[in-house]
Order: C-alpha cells, then sequence, then structure tokens
C-alpha cells in the first residue's frame, strides 16, 4: 500500500472515530436534557410566558350581637412600580407629576426608587378616583392592585375586642386575630399568560376563581351598652385623674360579655391592649366576697357567728392590720358591710392556706377563664403550701394576690348565678359567605364552685354593702332596682421595690343587678388613682350609671313590688351540673318536691317559692305567700284534709332558718376535705 494512500485511511479513520464521538456525547447530552434537565427546562420556559397574581379575600365583617357593623372592608387599589423600567421611560417631570398625584414630595418617590429593589409599593389602599388619576398619567413601569382596606365605621368603639387587621390583612390583635382563619377567608393564585413585554394575553385559557369572602362574625357585644360603658368609664377616668381604666359588662347565666371597656389618656394602643384581660392587678377588699363564700361552703363560719375585729387595728406577725374604722365584734355580713380587713384577715386564718388557696382556684383566680380573645393573662397567686401565715391574713382582703379583671368578674357571676362558674366569650356565631352558620358558642358550664344556698346568702350580705347603713357603695344603687356588690381599694405595687405606692391606688367594684334576679354582673376599676380614691366613691358611680343604661336597654322592667323570693340559688342546670336545654331545674336546693300520689296537703317545708309554686299548681291548690326565701311554716300541716284549697306559706331569707345553724355540704366532698373541715370548726370555736 503507497503512503499517500495509507494517510489517507488514517485521516478518514480519526474522522470517524470523531464524528462518532461527537455523536455519542451530544446523544448522551439530549438524554441528560430530556430525562434529567427536562422538568426543569420546561419550568423556566413556561415562567417566561406565565405569571401568577394573588387575589385577596374581602375580610369578613364584624357585628354586635344585634347586627351593627364594627369592622367592614371596602375595596381600594394600591400602586407599585418596577423603578428601573419607570427610570428608563420616564422624564423627571413625568416622575413629578407622579409624586403630586401619589401625595408624596419628589426626594420620597425618588428614594423609593433608588433603592436598588424590582419591585416598590409606592402606595396602599388608596380611594378608586384618586388611583385612576395615577392610571391616567401612562407611566410605564407603574401598576395597580386591587386590595381591600378595613375601616371600623364606629371609630374605637369595642376597639379593644374587634382588635385590628394589618395593611396585608391580617388579624394583629382581638377577634381580628383570634379568628382570623375564618374572618381572612381564602386568596386565589391566579396565573396568566402574557407576551415577551409582560402584557396579559387576555385569551388566557387558565381558569379565573374568585377569592372566597371570609366569614361574618357576630358578637356578643351590645354596642349601645358597649357605648355607655365606654363613655362614663372614660368621664371617671378623666374626673378622678386616674391613668387608664376598665369596665365589664357580663350575663352571669351564660358567660355572654355584653361590654368590655378600656379607657386611658391616649388611644395609640386602643387596639393593640385588653386591660381587661391582660393585665392583673391586687382586687383589694372585692376579694372578701368570695373568701365569706369559700368560708361558707366550707362550713368554717356560719352567718352570725361573731368575730372580734380588734377595734381597728390588730398586730399580727410582727406587721399591723388596721380598718377604717373602728370595729367590735361583727358577724360575716358586718364584715363584709363595712368591709374589715381584720375581720377577712381572721376569716383567712380560720380557713386556712390550703382550703382557701384552693377555693381562689375553683374560682378561676390564678387560671386563665379561657375567653375567646388572644392573650390572655394567668394572674398572680403562689402556691398555697408556701404562704406564710401573715401572707395567708393579707391574701383574706386582697393584698398580695393579683387576678384580671375578667377573672373577678367571672367569679362574682358565679355568686350571682347560684353557683357556677362559666366561660366568658364574646363571639357569639359565625356565618359563611352564602349565610350557613359554621360557628356557635353555647353557654358551657367550667364547675360549681359553691352550692346554692351559699350563693343565695352571699347574694343577701353583698346587697348590704349597697344597702346597708354602714355599706361602703351606697353610690352604687340603682333607682327601682336592688343591687348586691363589694368595693375594693388597694395599693398599687411598687416594681422598683416590689413594696406599695403609698399615694397610688386601685379603686374597684363589682356586683350584679337586680340582686333578686341577676341579669347583669359589672365590674368597673380605676387603676392609679391618688389617696383617698376609694372604691365605694370613684368606681361604685360609674357602676350605678352602667347598669341603669344597660337594664333599660334590655328592657328589664323594676319590680312592682317587694321580691317574693331570691333566685340566686336557682340555676338552668341539673344536678350533674350540666347544662340543660330544658326549662331551669333547682341544683343543689333544699329541697325538690313532687307531687304525691295521695290527696292531702303536701310538705312544703324547705322549699323555694319557685318549688311551691309548681307543686300547688300540680295539686290544684291556692298559696297566700308571706316573707321571701325558703317554706319555713305551712298552713294547714302537710297530710291535711284534701278539700283544703288554700295554703298558707311563710317563707326566711336566711337559710339556717331552713338547715337549722348549718349551710348545706358542698357537693362531692371528699373524705380529706371533711375532715379539714372539722379541724377549722375547732380552731374558729377555740
Amino acid at each position: 500500500m503507497n503512503e499517500p494512500f495509507r494517510r489517507r485511511r488514517i485521516r478518514i479513520g480519526a474522522l470517524t472515530v470523531a464524528l462518532a464521538t461527537l455523536f455519542v456525547v451530544a446523544a448522551a447530552r439530549l438524554a441528560v436534557i430530556v430525562l434529567i434537565d427536562g422538568p426543569r427546562l420546561a419550568e423556566i420556559a413556561r415562567s417566561e410566558h406565565t405569571a401568577v397574581m394573588t387575589l385577596a379575600p374581602v375580610r369578613g365583617p364584624i357585628v354586635d350581637r344585634n347586627g351593627a357593623a364594627l369592622a367592614l372592608s371596602a375595596e381600594t387599589r394600591s400602586i407599585y412600580a418596577r423603578p428601573r423600567r419607570l427610570l428608563r421611560h420616564s422624564t423627571a417631570a413625568a416622575r413629578a407629576r407622579l409624586a403630586d398625584a401619589l401625595g408624596l414630595s419628589g426626594a420620597e418617590l425618588d428614594a423609593r426608587l433608588n433603592r436598588g429593589e424590582p419591585f416598590v409599593w409606592l402606595a396602599r389602599h388608596l380611594p378608586p378616583a384618586r388611583a385612576q388619576s395615577v392610571a391616567e398619567l401612562g407611566l410605564d413601569g407603574v401598576g395597580a392592585i386591587g386590595e381591600y382596606k378595613r375601616y371600623y365605621p364606629e371609630s374605637n368603639l369595642a376597639a379593644s375586642v374587634v382588635g385590628l387587621a394589618g395593611m396585608d390583612g391580617q388579624g394583629l390583635s382581638g377577634v381580628e386575630l383570634q379568628y382570623d382563619r375564618l374572618v381572612r377567608g381564602q386568596p386565589v393564585e391566579l396565573e396568566f399568560y402574557h407576551d415577551a413585554l409582560g402584557h396579559p394575553i387576555l385569551d388566557s385559557p387558565l381558569a379565573l376563581r374568585a377569592p372566597a369572602p371570609g366569614a361574618r362574625l357576630q358578637l356578643t357585644i351590645d354596642s349601645s351598652i358597649q357605648a355607655a360603658a365606654e363613655n362614663y368609664l372614660a368621664a371617671e377616668v378623666a374626673k378622678s385623674g386616674a391613668r387608664r381604666g376598665t369596665a365589664i359588662v357580663l350575663e352571669p347565666f351564660t358567660g355572654e360579655v355584653l361590654a368590655l371597656a378600656n379607657a386611658a389618656g391616649a388611644k395609640a394602643g386602643a387596639r393593640l391592649h385588653d386591660t381587661a384581660i391582660q393585665d392583673a392587678f391586687e382586687p383589694g377588699s372585692t376579694m372578701k366576697g368570695l373568701l365569706g363564700s369559700i368560708a361558707l361552703a366550707d362550713h368554717v363560719i356560719e352567718p352570725s357567728r361573731m368575730i372580734y375585729c380588734e377595734d381597728g387595728q390588730w398586730r399580727f406577725a410582727g406587721r399591723l392590720i388596721h380598718d377604717d374604722d373602728r370595729h367590735g365584734w361583727m358577724n360575716l355580713g358586718g364584715i363584709i358591710e363595712v368591709s374589715s380587713n381584720i375581720g377577712a384577715a381572721k376569716i383567712a386564718l380560720a380557713l386556712g392556706a390550703r382550703r382557701f388557696g384552693e377555693g381562689m382556684a375553683a374560682f378561676g383566680l390564678g387560671h386563665r377563664t379561657g375567653i375567646d380573645l388572644p392573650g390572655e393573662a394567668a394572674g398572680i397567686i403562689r402556691p398555697f403550701a408556701g404562704w406564710k401565715p401573715i401572707e395567708l391574713a393579707d391574701h383574706g382582703f386582697g393584698q398580695g394576690v393579683a387576678v384580671t379583671p375578667i377573672q373577678l368578674a367571672v367569679a362574682y357571676a358565679a355568686i350571682a348565678n347560684g353557683g357556677m362558674l362559666m366561660r366568658p366569650y364574646v363571639v357569639q356565631a359565625a356565618y359563611d359567605s352564602a349565610g350557613d352558620q359554621i360557628l356557635s358558642h353555647q353557654p358551657q358550664a367550667i364547675r360549681r364552685v359553691i352550692p346554692p344556698a351559699v350563693a343565695h346568702q352571699m347574694n343577701l350580705l353583698l346587697r348590704n354593702v349597697v344597702n346597708g347603713k354602714d355599706g361602703t357603695a351606697r353610690l352604687a344603687q340603682v333607682a327601682d332596682f336592688t343591687v348586691a356588690g363589694k368595693t375594693g381599694t388597694a395599693q398599687m405595687v411598687n416594681p422598683a421595690t416590689g413594696g406599695y405606692y403609698h399615694g397610688r391606688l386601685v379603686a374597684s367594684f363589682v356586683g350584679f343587678v337586680p340582686a333578686d334576679d341577676p341579669r347583669l354582673v359589672i365590674l368597673v376599676v380605676l387603676y392609679d388613682v391618688a389617696h383617698g380614691h376609694f372604691g365605694g366613691l370613684y368606681a361604685a358611680p360609674v357602676f350605678s350609671e352602667i347598669a341603669a343604661t344597660a337594664l333599660d336597654r334590655l328592657g328589664v322592667a323594676p319590680p312592682q313590688a317587694p321580691p317574693s323570693y331570691d333566685t340566686a340559688s336557682l340555676l338552668p342546670f341539673g344536678a350533674d351540673d350540666a347544662p340543660a336545654p330544658a326549662a331551669p331545674e333547682i341544683a343543689d336546693s333544699p329541697r325538690t318536691l313532687a307531687p304525691d300520689e295521695g290527696g292531702g296537703i303536701p310538705d312544703f317545708s324547705g322549699a323555694s317559692l319557685r318549688d311551691a309554686l309548681a307543686l300547688a299548681r300540680a295539686r290544684g291548690l291556692t298559696l297566700e305567700i308571706k316573707g321571701h326565701g325558703y317554706v319555713v311554716a305551712q298552713a294547714p300541716a302537710p297530710g291535711g284534709s284534701g278539700g283544703e284549697s288554700e295554703v298558707r306559706l311563710t317563707l326566711a331569707d336566711d337559710p339556717a332558718a331552713v338547715f337549722g345553724a348549718r349551710v348545706p355540704q358542698r357537693a362531692h366532698r371528699t373524705r380529706r376535705e371533711f375532715r379539714s373541715a372539722s379541724r377549722y370548726q375547732r380552731r374558729v370555736r377555740r
């Protein structure tokens, strides 16, 4: 083979190998592109021709119990810019016109456009007319997006309950935050095709779905009662020089919050902070109503037992406990009426740390109530095992412990409704855009705190605080209605020293009305008032004004005659303490009557008037009633002739007249509690 031919074959072979190698590499690369990089590259290709826009839903309205709007959403336009494009395709004069249309200075607009960011907001939530003036400028790089802005038609009414929604539609406080997932609705991401310049292609086949509107929340708040509470509270805060104040109006049998008002000098944080549930204070003498209830329920004291109040000064454990006046021997009613610290301290010591601590916990102090609002505080109550005797004595008149206003209101609601602790709530129901109910809150009984007879007795004793000749809350009286309640005045804690300010007080009053048939529990707290600004002088009048307005709003008519019975021991719960949808039944009452099979006169002794009336109707008898409370005497006697058609009943207020010298024992008491109660009783007798 000649040399030229051999070299030609070598070149042909080398070229063949090279081409084959290139073919293999190309095939391998193609395989990588198709099999490995294919999905990623396809996504990049799609992204070059499609865009995504999030359509925000309209936030659902919030209304009061009667449908009055407290929060609504309005459609607005938000203006944005693509800074590079705008700067490249506009003149300084055009940008000056843009700044003027947006209400910005030229320097402010330039600062936003020169941040180096690819996207900037120029203005949010503009009215449509103003946004249209921006659009008419026709500037390349400027666009608009439709958004919804939250506004509150009643301004700051119920601000701390309703709360606040942020710029981007998210809940920040109040029910706006608590129920944000319901109220904000469901946003929709819209995909659409666009050309190389980013202009949407109108015949895009991608589907457009409208975002689902948020749910409508119906609150338990009554706007008129809320407005009255806010106005009267704000006036008293200004008059008394208080730094801030709180008022709560509660329905005792259901836990519904009819009003929750906060007043302060500055309005800036009205929607972000809720003093009524997020701040704790020392309750002062309002604790005495709870202390008396716990002591009565545990049989440590009886209403008639006399306690020596040391003529107004008592040195105990190296500390001086004093009253505002000199008092000698007094029973529980007198101690509560004149608000004796010494008497309360002695009852607390007789009760003991364990039982008093457990009693406060049963009333919900030191624990969150479970109200459906964010940020609730638990209060401050140290474990009772570590209480020193002087601390136990101080706790008896509300010093050394801290509670939230909602805790104290709920605790007194338990006295008003006959002994049941109810969970408070502010949202009644929620409805979707079609009007279908998707959430409903019903009254929830947490537990029985005290027996009905004890609640009845405490109801009577608390009336003397308002109506007694030595009562500390005569300014809490409401025309034509009977009021029961308790004042409180406590020194403010100095956080720097851990001690107390001498001239800075918290003045409060908590009570319920009408005491004969409680419809409202109202708490008023004034924070940081000067020395001498007692709860009975400053908080009690606010209670009276709010109560008068609320009773009128609810259509509660004053009794035409003195009440013939007291309903503090009547609850819509059965013996197992579970809510009953049927007509109210008497729980743990002195006696439950039922018609017997015989035809004689039944035994009415120990019955409430309601039970007696029911039995009389069942037997076809006519009753002649004298007094109120429980039946202590009747004529004719039980078992009389069936021919009798009229029975004369004598009723008495004092449960001791029915139960002897003792009130009924608390339901479900443990054996250890029985032994402890006996030891406490012996200590009191000594």
